[in-house]
């Protein structure tokens, strides 16, 4: 399987062009086409407020929008043109999750950011929506931090579920090209084996790099683990499950899924 349709949600917040240099990077290393989806959302006043508004008032506000969106555009198309890489940009009137889930069952990889707690944002829970909703793997782009290369040193969240082994395969586009592959796993006492030993043999008859690496934790402690290695490491892309129930969107493994969604500090795709 090859990389070949990505689709970087841009939104209205101060963050979008870090999301669009996350998909530019990806789309040159993958030779992908690179789609950006604008939710054009107008707001929403109640019924008996609105008829009180004069028609030219509520076409004013309506006009504001549309020109925040075409100013997303241009910057989207400005930036594909000086990368070379090809791509459009679509606007799409509604939920920006609802159009970010329909795209993305057309697509190889979703790219959106990490929800800023400090700029709040109705689209703050698309990382979770779409990972439960759109059935291809969620890039997540910290909102934090310089990205200056995504994919060179990998590091896998592995623990042999079904949600880590699609994640793997998934990335394997990216493996495959990675410089450096841990394959880290926490387990919360010893053992006699290498964990991970298996996956990480698979990956090397794919001519992926890669090394099986472990610590001993317990479970509570699987969030807070993988960050420190992340940072121990110097990786720039993390590989792991989503964990959750998709009609609660609850994110469980141990709370890790949450933690690094909260506390990333480089790129995280997840797949469910």
């Amino acid at each position: 399987m090859n990389i070949k349709d990505i689709i970087v949600h841009q939104a209205d917040d101060i963050h979008a062009d870090r999301a669009l240099k996350a998909g530019v990077i990806l789309a040159k290393q993958c030779d992908a086409r690179l789609t950006g989806v604008h939710g054009l959302h107008y707001p929403e006043l109640p019924t008996y407020i609105e008829a009180q508004l004069p028609d030219d008032i509520i076409e004013r506000a309506r006009q504001e929008v549309r020109t925040r969106s075409e100013a997303r555009q241009k910057t989207f198309e400005g930036a594909i043109v000086r990368e070379g890489i090809s791509g459009e940009f679509r606007i799409m009137e509604g939920d920006a999750a609802e159009a970010m889930t329909l795209c993305g069952r057309y697509a190889d990889l979703l790219v959106v950011g990490q929800p800023d707690p400090d700029h709040p944002a109705a689209t703050d829970g698309l990382p979770e929506v779409l990972l439960f909703g759109a059935g291809r793997p969620v890039l997540v782009v910290p909102y934090t931090g310089e990205q200056r290369q995504i994919g060179r040193r990998i590091m896998i969240a592995w623990n042999a579920t079904r949600e880590a082994t699609r994640a793997v395969h998934d990335a394997m586009p990216i493996l495959e090209k990675a410089d450096e592959v841990i394959v880290f796993s926490i387990i919360s006492e010893y053992r006699d084996h290498i964990v991970g030993a298996e996956i990480n043999t698979h990956l090397v008859r794919h001519g992926v790099n890669a090394t099986p690496k472990h610590v001993i934790a317990p479970d509570k402690q699987v969030g807070d683990s993988l960050l420190s290695a992340i940072a121990d490491h110097d990786i720039d892309l993390l590989v792991m499950g989503g964990y959750g129930h998709s009609r609660l969107r609850e994110l469980t493994f141990g709370g890790a899924t949450r933690t690094i969604l909260h506390s990333m500090t480089c790129p995280v795709m997840m797949s469910h």
